[in-house]
């Protein structure tokens, strides 16, 4: 079943009507009326309908049934990462995450990182794609680029920071990943140079920071996020 999105759709819906972008990927999927279909309002609704009509190419959905924070995991998931040298690495990483849980995406910029402007508005397209495609109910939010001085007020926002550090410890103690469903948990990976030695003292000088590491080799800052994302998420659950 076919999973859109509309972010008009709340939690007693009878009915709602697809946007254009929504509306003319409906047409490609060769969606026709009296086709079922998923609804994601991206803010934690997930709903099953049926397409009721179309009127000028805008297609008209019927609700069924809604879930909350349906194929969701139970905590607040967010991902501290650097900018990426390339937009294909840095889309491949962003639609990973999306399909492994992640809610919030906050991109810096530190001593290592390829500095350039992203393209936001492709990175939320590539990530709606990927919420769409795992059938998901959150849409993940990519906030504003900051520094790497600012992590800190972004970390304060978090139970707990999981830092990537190859000095770290091998797996998630069990009183670490019960603390995820208090406020959630940050993972803040390394940008492709690694973190410079000021900025490592930085980031495991905060209170509530647990440094992991992953295996013997280094990696790329996408395979780390991935790898460090699936255990977390893992020990979330």
């Amino acid at each position: 079943m076919e999973c859109l999105y509309s972010p008009n759709l709340t939690i007693d819906a009878q009915h709602v009507m697809l946007d254009q972008d929504e509306s003319k990927h409906a047409k490609v999927l060769r969606l026709h009326v009296g086709d079922a279909i998923l609804i994601s309002s991206g803010t934690g609704i997930l709903a099953k309908g049926i397409i009721h009509g179309i009127d000028q190419g805008i297609y008209s959905i019927m609700i069924q049934e809604t879930r909350k924070d349906a194929h969701e995991l139970s905590f607040r998931f967010g991902i501290a990462m650097p900018l990426l040298s390339t937009k294909e690495r840095m889309e491949f990483a962003l639609e990973k995450l999306t399909e492994l849980g992640i809610t919030d995406i906050h991109l810096f910029e530190s001593e290592h990182t390829q500095t350039h402007s992203p393209d936001i508005k492709r990175l939320r397209a590539k990530v709606l794609s990927a919420m769409k495609q795992c059938k998901r109910s959150i849409l993940p939010h990519i906030h504003s680029t900051v520094s790497l001085t600012s992590i800190q007020e972004v970390a304060n926002e978090y139970s707990v920071m999981i830092l990537g550090d190859v000095q770290g410890m091998n797996s998630i103690p069990a009183e670490i990943s019960a603390k995820f469903r208090d406020k959630g948990v940050l993972l803040c990976i390394g940008p492709e140079g690694g973190f410079s030695h000021q900025e490592t003292a930085i980031l495991r000088s905060f209170s509530h920071v647990f440094p992991i590491r992953i295996g013997h080799t280094r990696l790329r800052a996408e395979t780390a996020a991935m790898a460090i994302a699936s255990i977390i998420s893992f020990h979330g659950e």
